[in-house]
């Protein structure tokens, strides 16, 4: 024959209390209502977030490329415009009209009805000045711009727009220059800056944004709203343009750049994400924050609903199991009656008839002749030992009779208090001779009810013994009646030691004893519980607040 063996874990063998199963249980329905209800309400705030930044971001996107195109559209027909004006006079007059005196100013004054020129100057082909119309006349009547790379410039592709630079005058500022057919002499006109500027600082770029134009080198040309003095490292990569328009993307900001004057600048169109979304943030923060405070009224609700339901279910639970518990000792009642009543039936014969054959062995040896008898006393003292021993035995098989004994047909009307008082009367002698006192706390007001007074004053004498049992010698016994919930109730409350847990559980369980040995059979309270319960009542017990035991027998009370 083949042997299995297997291991099985000492967790598995843990038994675990109900009351961690419903805790349990009730944590996992709490986390399960409150994922199930926020889950999707975190769900439609990041969407509805997400797709609002990227709407606003196809949206600026589309903004900021109209917005570089118009602008770059705009500066270079500025300039274009300066730069072909400046070209057409310097066809139409030649060299000695331009050194004249005054007439320079008259063309400084026909091209600058709008502001848009600073000064006017005419160099020589040597760059020696011949002559200016301007604020900076004294700074500049003797410089010559032979050396200079605008002139350079100029003189070897006929016209030439610079970069912002600050020249001999000291201060930023950028020219357009052409020459005349011949490249003989060149014509000169410092662009205003401040109306160059204000082409840019008109582009609305929303709060936090700003526009400028760079050089190759990456320097600024124009003003910087934000203050910037030169471009930041992490922005080189604006520079490269190719010429076409380009969107860049940061973490912080959305950048348009396009090439402009023959992409010898960059237009540079930032706009600060965050700046621009101040709105949306507070707006989120505000989701959130409700999202957080649904969150917290969903946890109390969905705490508060299913700890309701489940104590609902734990209470149904314990009932469930009480009423189990009671149809398992009624079970086993019944059972352990059945049981009994064959062994006190079977019992019950031979005792009668080692009682009988002890009596007829007493008589016999009253007629044999004492002198013939050495031991006549020991064998009648024998005798009435049996006799006691097998009456004990007798009361003990009709104790074990009552398991089985039917109350159909002895029920009649009856009056507990009065019930108490017969009960009491059996007892009294007991309990003086063991200074027990009996306290009475009867309810006369106490309506009747149908029961069996026997089998009732059975139980009330069996609870009062096991009272004096426990008490000894001098103590108390307080026996009570009332009424409520219902309920008619009977308490015998005692002094003595009490019952441990342990007690408390089997005390009505048939042959569970805490006498000494040999001073009690166990069966008493058993019966007791038996007889209350065919009756239609309960019987509880617990330990008394001052010590000692509290027995409550009760029925339900009349209709």
């Amino acid at each position: 024959m083949k042997m299995y063996t297997a291991t099985i874990p000492g967790s598995a063998l843990t038994v675990r209390s109900r009351e961690s199963y419903y805790a349990r249980q009730k944590r996992l329905f709490v986390v399960v209502v409150i994922l199930v209800a926020i889950i999707p309400l975190l769900f439609i705030s990041w969407t509805a977030s997400h797709f609002y930044q990227k709407s606003w971001l196809n949206k600026t996107t589309v903004e900021l490329t109209s917005l570089a195109n118009s602008r770059r559209e705009i500066i270079d027909l500025f300039l274009d415009s300066q730069e072909n004006m400046l070209a057409g006079y310097a066809e139409l007059y030649d060299l000695a009209w331009l050194r004249t005196p005054g007439n320079l100013e008259k063309l400084f004054q026909a091209m600058n009805r709008q502001g848009v020129i600073v000064d006017l100057g005419l160099i020589a082909q040597d760059g020696s000045h011949c002559n200016y119309v301007g604020p900076f006349a004294e700074d500049l009547k003797d410089k010559n711009y032979a050396e200079t790379r605008w002139f350079a410039e100029v003189m070897q592709s006929g016209r030439y727009i610079s970069d912002v630079f600050t020249g001999y005058r000291g201060v930023p500022h950028f020219i357009v220059a052409v020459t005349d057919p011949t490249r003989s002499w060149v014509l000169r006109a410092t662009i205003n800056s401040g109306l160059f500027n204000a082409l840019l600082a008109s582009a609305e770029v929303g709060p936090g944004g700003d526009a400028f134009i760079l050089n190759h080198q990456g320097e600024l040309q124009t003003p910087s709203r934000l203050g910037l003095t030169a471009l930041p490292a992490g922005e080189k990569g604006l520079l490269a343009t190719g010429g076409d328009l380009t969107i860049h993307h940061s973490q912080s900001a959305l950048y348009a750049t396009t090439g402009m004057k023959n992409n010898a600048w960059t237009l540079v169109l930032k706009t600060d994400i965050k700046t621009s979304l101040a709105d949306f943030y507070r707006a989120r923060q505000r989701d959130h924050l409700i999202i957080a405070c649904a969150a917290l009224l969903i946890l109390g609700v969905a705490t508060f609903l299913v700890r309701s339901m489940m104590n609902k279910v734990e209470d149904a639970d314990q009932q469930r199991m009480m009423l189990y518990d009671r149809i398992r000792n009624s079970e086993k009642m019944a059972l352990v009656g059945r049981m009994a009543a064959n062994v006190a039936h079977e019992i019950n014969n031979p005792l009668q008839i080692i009682g009988d054959q002890a009596g007829w062995l007493n008589e016999l040896l009253e007629e044999e002749d004492p002198a013939s008898l050495k031991n006549s006393e020991e064998y009648r003292a024998a005798f009435a030992k049996i006799k006691a021993q097998v009456k004990r035995a007798s009361t003990i098989t009709h104790r074990l009779l009552g398991f089985s004994r039917s109350t159909d047909g002895l029920k009649a009307p009856a009056n507990i208090n009065t019930l108490v008082e017969e009960t009491v009367s059996f007892l009294e002698k007991e309990a003086a001779n063991h200074r027990i006192a009996i306290r009475r706390n009867l309810d006369p007001a106490l309506p009747a009810i149908t029961t069996d007074s026997a089998q009732l004053q059975q139980v009330f004498l069996n609870i009062l013994n096991n009272a004096f049992d426990a008490i000894g010698n001098d103590g108390a016994v307080t026996i009570s009646t009332s009424r409520g919930n219902g309920q008619l109730a009977v308490e015998f409350a005692d002094n003595g030691p009490g019952l441990s847990e342990e007690g408390l559980k089997k005390v009505f369980e048939p042959f569970f004893t805490t006498k000494k040995a040999g001073s009690g059979t166990g069966i008493g309270l058993a019966i007791s519980y038996s007889i209350v319960e065919r009756l239609g009542g309960g019987i509880e017990v617990r330990n008394g607040r001052q010590g000692g035991c509290v027995f409550r027998v009760h029925f339900p009370l009349p209709a």
